[in-house]
């Protein structure tokens, strides 16, 4: 069955009382996703207001963990910022556990592995550019404290709050927004880590960044087309495509098989990126779901399947004309078959397809027998596009459904999702 994604803020906020009355409504959820600690992020994201949270309009997610746990103790060379509401006394996923133990959920954690507010050796197991330049606030994959570092926090989380079962999220490389949007952020990583393995896979680091320096002197002259020719047919960016991939795969074998070393019960979700996306920031569906059979992804039609379309193409293009040839070429590099134009896709987004489109993707890359959850937008949309996005959904081949989420959800979509689940039922 269906699940919902909440926010610490929503639990510190809204107490679990009205959470559990307003996620009761819906009818049809039994896994409830608390995050556990918190990515750069607007919440809601882009715009709007948090509709029924009553003590902020909107929250500013600032990288932090939100458990009572050491985490300087645990791991001294590399760590995440204990959030300061946890100093103040406050433990929301304590609380939401305490107030959810008589009810039928299952209570998933979600963590954010290689994207937060870190602190300690963070210099040597940063996310580095093809120009040189740490990426904030993203370790690597292929940093030697990273698997360490959360193999501990981990296995901490399991034996204080009694968890057998973690969501992991941003389990690849940088895409190109965050705070800010930063195409540079794509071309990595030149880490000292991430170099010799280039090398030692066959890849000359040198002679790559002088094809992403072609790629971006393409991009400056506004030859977007070009751009992606260039991208497709470098015989070093397909290497580097694939070194990524390998390097994010590797780490999360890695990490599981550390973890379960230590406690052999543990279990995992992974939380993807949409195909269309995914292979380019080094998620590779068919050797991840070696590792764990149960993922989410989330093709969000209105933001473009999660990703910041509009921002990278306003980053690059300054008028009506530049804008329709960058996205065209966007659509190109990503394989994207809908002919839509820019203005189109800025009202609307994607068209609906897209979500069966993603998820038929996913079920074909993943191994046989794996459980495939579709991330579903539950904000800045009506409720007419809310319920074309289920349906789509649900004639896929996904296993159902995970609304992302709660708190930036007006309660109007609460409502309209119960009806349908109830018609639904009652349809058979």
């Amino acid at each position: 069955m269906a699940g919902i994604h909440i926010h610490p803020h929503d639990i510190l906020d809204e107490g679990t009382e009205q959470i559990l009355n307003h996620i009761g409504s819906i009818g049809h959820i039994t896994t409830i996703f608390p995050q556990v600690n918190t990515i750069f992020e607007r919440n809601p994201n882009p715009i709007g207001s948090l509709p029924h949270n009553p003590v902020h309009s909107c929250v500013l997610g600032n990288g932090t963990i939100h458990v009572a746990l050491d985490t300087k103790a645990l791991y001294p060379s590399l760590y995440q910022k204990v959030d300061e509401t946890i100093s103040a006394g406050a433990d929301p996923l304590k609380q939401f556990q305490e107030a959810s133990k008589n009810e039928s959920y299952d209570v998933v954690p979600w963590l954010n592995l290689l994207n937060g507010h870190f602190e300690g050796n963070v210099a040597g197991n940063a996310v580095i550019d093809y120009k040189g330049n740490p990426i904030p606030s993203w370790i690597c994959p292929n940093g030697p404290d990273v698997v360490p570092m959360w193999t501990k926090v981990i296995v901490a989380i399991s034996e204080v709050y009694g968890c057998q079962m973690f969501m992991i999220d941003r389990i690849r490389y940088p895409d190109w927004s965050g705070v800010d949007v930063n195409p540079k952020e794509m071309f990595t990583c030149f880490c000292d880590h991430c170099q010799a393995k280039m090398q030692a896979s066959g890849i000359d680091p040198a002679k790559l960044v002088a094809d992403m320096l072609q790629i971006e002197a393409n991009l400056k002259e506004k030859q977007f087309d070009s751009a992606v020719q260039f991208f497709q047919e470098s015989a070093l960016i397909k290497q580097w495509v694939a070194f990524r991939q390998a390097s994010v795969s590797g780490f999360v074998e890695e990490l599981i098989r550390c973890v379960q070393k230590e406690n052999p019960s543990i279990r995992f979700w992974l939380d993807l990126w949409p195909p269309a996306y995914a292979w380019i920031l080094g998620q590779d569906y068919h050797r991840l779901t070696k590792s764990a059979p149960i993922l989410k992804h989330f093709p969000y039609h209105k933001l473009g399947g999660g990703a910041d379309v509009q921002g990278l193409i306003e980053y690059f293009a300054k008028t009506d004309a530049e804008r329709e040839k960058a996205f065209q070429a966007f659509r190109a590099l990503f394989g994207l078959p809908y002919t839509l134009t820019y203005a189109e896709f800025k009202q609307k987004g994607y068209p609906l397809q897209f979500v069966r489109a993603e998820n038929d993707k996913v079920r074909a890359l993943s191994q046989p027998g794996t459980k495939i959850y579709s991330g579903i937008q539950m904000w800045n949309i009506d409720t007419a596009d809310l319920l074309e996005a289920v349906r789509e959904a649900r004639a896929s081949a996904a296993d159902d459904i995970i609304y992302y989420c709660y708190g930036w959800a007006e309660l109007k979509h609460f409502e309209t999702i119960a009806q349908f689940a109830r018609q639904q039922s009652q349809n058979g």
